[in-house]
């Protein structure tokens, strides 16, 4: 499906556009009026919601060539454009190879289920505001930490801060479970295990400070660009958890988001400068 030119002032029509640019999909298709009834019943919602598979709507991505070549090709049409989509091979979560005749076949009747949205599991609030309060706390005990010359008490903090970030940490990937493909969720796992709980606790800074935004020192210390921009990515992500959970206020994730956006930026510019230095 491919709906074209949206914007402010028709936005609300796409209900009714798609609905109409899927009825003649299923009357190209030889599929009957009954069966695209049968789908609207099933389907429910037209938007894309929690119940269509995260992994199959990624793969949206690998058409975006194709689009940018018909509309190169002024191909301003609904209908049209939506047709030459559907006839384009492509391959199923499963990996199977899917032709346009094929799909008849699965959009039939006897195949329509509906899958409900799974509804996340709620985060069992008091344990997490004590997980929060015990890392306010430990945030405290750090500064004195860093300020001393006990090696013994430094390194007591630091898995004191690694042992709240656990906890925070198994808390954010419990909800981020439910709404992102496994690959997604184990990338934020690593990202947060290695930044929260290798680098910065290291350095006793949690993410209550300030320097839990520089992530483009990471940059400085051997890590690659790539790797600051994942962490930068998690990080937004595990900032925004914190402020549904009411742990954090929207003001103060605004001002880190920033503060993570322009660690990177300040990277990115270092490089242009060295690359300009000697070119």
């Amino acid at each position: 499906m491919a709906l074209v030119d949206i914007n402010a002032k028709n936005r609300q029509t796409m209900e009714t556009r798609f609905w109409d640019q899927l009825r003649l999909l299923y009357h190209d298709l030889g599929l009957s009026t009954a069966d695209f009834q049968a789908y609207q019943r099933v389907s429910k919602l037209w938007q894309i919601n929690q119940t269509v598979s995260r992994q199959q709507v990624g793969r949206l991505n690998l058409i975006t060539p194709a689009v940018k070549a018909f509309l190169a090709e002024r191909l301003m049409d609904d209908h049209k454009l939506s047709r030459k989509l559907s006839h384009i091979m492509r391959k199923t979560v499963t990996g199977d190879t899917v032709f346009w005749e094929d799909t008849p076949a699965m959009l039939a009747t006897d195949q329509l289920v509906w899958h409900p949205a799974e509804i996340p599991a709620l985060t069992d609030q008091s344990a997490l505001q004590q997980t929060w309060v015990t890392l306010q706390k430990t945030a405290k005990v750090a500064t004195a930490a860093l300020e001393s010359e006990d090696n013994r008490q430094f390194e007591k903090v630091a898995h004191q801060i690694q042992r709240v970030n656990r906890e925070l940490i198994a808390a954010f990937i419990q909800f981020a479970q439910t709404k992102y493909a496994a690959k997604t969720v184990k990338s934020y796992q690593q990202a947060l295990d290695f930044y929260l709980n290798e680098y910065l606790a290291n350095r006793l800074v949690t993410v209550l400070d300030d320097d839990a935004a520089e992530v483009g020192d990471l940059y400085l210390h051997g890590g690659s660009l790539t790797e600051c921009k994942r962490v930068q990515r998690t990080m937004k992500k595990f900032y925004q958890f914190l402020v549904q959970q009411q742990l954090m206020t929207k003001s103060a994730y605004q001002t880190i988001r920033s503060n993570l956006d322009e660690s990177v930026e300040l990277v990115l510019f270092e490089l242009d400068e060295y690359d300009d230095f000697y070119d």
